[in-house]
């Protein structure tokens, strides 16, 4: 069928995602049977790892073979999801359409401790300080808890829309390599990587100028890098935090690149806000004596 050859294709069929199936926090997103159990309980404080660990498959989204109807298709969890992380104190819910079933895995993992605005020297003990791998529907709802201050953050996102994720991932596949049930975003041309666009163009009139966007916000990450290296945070080797004492406003900004750079879109998903967001960082580094070879 070709909504299978399509996620055999995919990365969650083939992804490095399996490298994390035996591990007891990571099971609810890196394995069918650790997701299914985290819809059926509500929560996935007490999921299991187990013995035969499947990748993310037809079954993990849709109910098959439950009534042998077409009733098969419906999804397996549709409903709104509280996102893990709060913003201002308050939960954060994601309630837009059939990308419900996405962001229960697509978003942002919980910082604790996590450093205050203005507040006292922050100590990093681990290395892997962040909100973990595709906070993507934080950054569509343009909701992240380490902002500073600066530019004005949107209170919207024209790339929300209707369906959320689903609207351009999901849109009228290229073959196998992009859209439909492969869920990617770019396929290969003879040889040049082109971007899958079917989606885009049922709200814009012409092609998105997707290269100008996403050259801007690799050149702001690579000042806020360059940035938190020189303040002694970032490790370039690693490609992760040091462990050390710093200033508060510093690590917001690292937590704010690692995110951007997980959320891997470099704008696309909410381009106003991500570049707020790498401004007031940039600013913040500023402010604490780390000048920036980009201006805006």
């Amino acid at each position: 069928e070709t909504k299978q050859a399509q996620w055999s294709e995919s990365v969650h069929a083939t992804g490095t995602n399996a490298a994390y199936a035996d591990r007891t926090g990571c099971v609810r997103c890196h394995t069918s049977q650790g997701f299914l159990e985290y819809v059926a309980e509500g929560s996935d404080a007490d999921i299991s790892v187990p013995t035969d660990p499947m990748q993310i498959n037809c079954y993990t989204c849709h109910q098959i073979h439950t009534t042998f109807t077409s009733d098969d298709w419906a999804l397996t969890k549709p409903g709104a999801e509280t996102l893990i992380l709060q913003y201002d104190g308050a939960a954060i819910v994601y309630d837009n359409g059939n990308s419900n079933q996405c962001v229960g895995c697509h978003q942002a993992r919980e910082v604790s401790p996590a450093p205050v605005l203005d507040g006292a020297d922050f100590e990093i003990t681990n290395n892997r300080i962040g909100v973990h791998h595709a906070p993507m529907a934080n950054f569509l709802l343009g909701k992240l808890p380490f902002e500073l201050p600066g530019e004005t953050y949107p209170t919207s996102n024209p790339h929300f829309g209707t369906d959320g994720c689903i609207t351009c991932h999901m849109a009228t596949p290229y073959g196998y390599q992009a859209g439909g049930h492969n869920m990617g975003m770019t396929y290969e041309q003879h040889g040049t990587e082109e971007v899958n666009t079917n989606g885009c163009m049922t709200c814009h009139s012409t092609t998105p100028d997707f290269e100008s966007l996403q050259a801007e916000v690799s050149a702001k990450l690579d000042t806020l890098r360059s940035q938190l290296t020189a303040a002694g945070i970032y490790d370039p080797s690693s490609e992760l935090a040091n462990k050390g004492t710093f200033s508060a406003n510093a690590v917001l900004a690292y937590l704010n690149y690692d995110a951007v750079t997980q959320d891997k879109s470099l704008g696309v998903h909410n381009p106003g806000y991500i570049n707020a967001l790498l401004d007031n960082s940039i600013s913040a580094m500023v402010d604490l004596g780390y000048p920036a070879a980009l201006t805006k």
